[in-house]
């Protein structure tokens, strides 16, 4: 090979290489970002299955959800490390060959905020997330033919350990974060917000009025706080109309229009919030642990705090199905789902700041059926982001490990194969030598 043909084929490699690192970040990225808060991802689906007028089951919708972020995250992790090269590129090719259309129709129409594409992580306009793609179908574009002629950090014999160890870990990520909480926390309300603004926004006597968003049948809506929609709409989005908010520093929960946060959260003390962002997919059952919470509360000199999203049932319907003796107001539906994830979700506040955060399904409620169990509360703080360090400490060991492994493997193969030349080609010196 001449001196061109090497400069030539240096220059594909580190382009290969290049677009490997590009592409491949970018996709472990945004799959992710969104396993990590499956919970948001299934919203962001049922958002854009709203304004195409369909509805489809929560499991249905929670499935597609987890192989679509786990799906990018490996496919992303599988180029970086060269394994599967031509079938990655494909299946790339064939993700974005869907992708592409959906988020110009979004530029075009905008019928979401944002696509969602890197979870609450990173929010983009839809503009931006238009030519993102095409950047990223000019780069699968580039790999389509390079990417197979170029070798990875792990060889064939190999990448199967590899993909089946980052597989086990992105579904263990996507699974704890949807069946206890989120493992980082890219939301406005994360472990140790203070949801109580300074006592100087109260003396702000403007009154802040919202009206709500929501589809049903492709065609969307907007409603005021006092004429809400059956079950049947979709809540999409809320509109403030009149006053200001500044949601950055504090938890906004309004009646008629007033915000009455500070009626509802303590500024001193304990205080357990159920927060439930869709009284339609609550199992009545689920009320007896409330209920259970609440006495243990109350015995430690403590309140317990309902939060309901706005909702035709509405207080009256709870009250009944609970026989709630503890306070029940309605918020904001985004809002609560903001603050915490899961069909019923607890906060645990000290002093009006966020101490832990979970889902009541996660929670042992055994702790709380002794009243006199002191370390109750602590006991139930999830340790979820430690999970994530764990896992991805493991990750990264295990992936060494293969690597060493393949590596090891492959030097062997190598000095075997030179053994049996160089034993090939001795007999032919010998009959040389006994001919002379």
């Amino acid at each position: 090979m001449s001196n061109a043909d090497n400069a030539c084929e240096h220059r594909r490699t580190a382009m290969v290489w290049a677009l490997r690192v590009i592409l491949g970040a970018v996709f472990i990225v945004s799959g992710l970002a969104k396993s990590v808060d499956l919970w948001g991802t299934v919203y962001k689906i049922e958002e854009y299955l709203g304004v195409w007028g369909m509805t489809e089951p929560r499991t249905l919708t929670v499935v597609v959800a987890t192989g679509l972020c786990g799906g990018e995250f490996l496919l992303g992790a599988l180029l970086l490390l060269g394994c599967y090269r031509r079938a990655v590129v494909w299946l790339m090719g064939a993700l974005m060959a869907f992708m592409l259309p959906l988020s110009l129709w979004l530029w075009i129409a905008d019928p979401v905020p944002d696509c969602g594409c890197f979870g609450d992580f990173l929010v983009i306009s839809n503009r931006a997330t238009f030519w993102k793609n095409v950047a990223i179908v000019g780069g699968i574009a580039l790999l389509w033919r390079s990417n197979s002629k170029t070798a990875g950090v792990i060889t064939p014999y190999c990448q199967w350990m590899a993909a089946a160890a980052l597989t086990v870990y992105i579904l263990i990520v996507a699974m704890a974060g949807y069946n206890i909480q989120p493992e980082i926390d890219f939301r406005r309300f994360p472990q140790g917000t203070q949801l109580l603004t300074d006592d100087s926004a109260e003396e702000d006597d403007e009154e802040v009025t919202y009206t709500f968003i929501y589809s049903k049948g492709g065609e969307q809506r907007e409603f005021s706080a006092d004429n809400l929609p059956d079950s049947t709409w979709t809540f999409v989005d809320r509109k403030l109309m009149s006053g200001t908010e500044d949601t950055r520093d504090g938890f906004v929960i309004l009646e008629d229009g007033e915000d009455i946060t500070h009626d509802v959260i303590n500024a001193e003390g304990e205080q357990m919030l159920v927060v439930v962002p869709e009284i339609a997919r609550v199992n009545p059952s689920h009320t007896y642990a409330i209920n259970t919470l609440d006495r243990y509360m109350t015995a430690r000199g403590g309140t317990l705090t309902a939060l309901l999203a706005p909702d035709r049932r509405g207080i009256d319907y709870w009250d009944d199905i609970s026989m709630a003796d503890y306070p029940v107001y309605t918020a904001e539906p985004t809002m609560l789902k903001e603050l915490v994830r899961g069909t019923i979700g607890l906060v645990y506040l000290r002093d009006g700041r966020v101490v832990w955060k979970r889902t009541l399904s996660s929670t042992d409620m055994s702790l709380f059926e002794n009243p006199d169990n002191a370390k109750a509360l602590k006991e139930s703080a999830p340790a979820t982001d430690l999970l994530l360090r764990y896992l991805s400490l493991t990750l990264a060991l295990v992936l060494a490990a293969i690597i060493a492994v393949d590596r090891t493997g492959w030097f062997i193969h190598r000095g075997w194969q030179r053994r049996r030349r160089r034993g090939q080609k001795s007999p032919v010196k010998s009959d040389k030598i006994a001919q002379d």
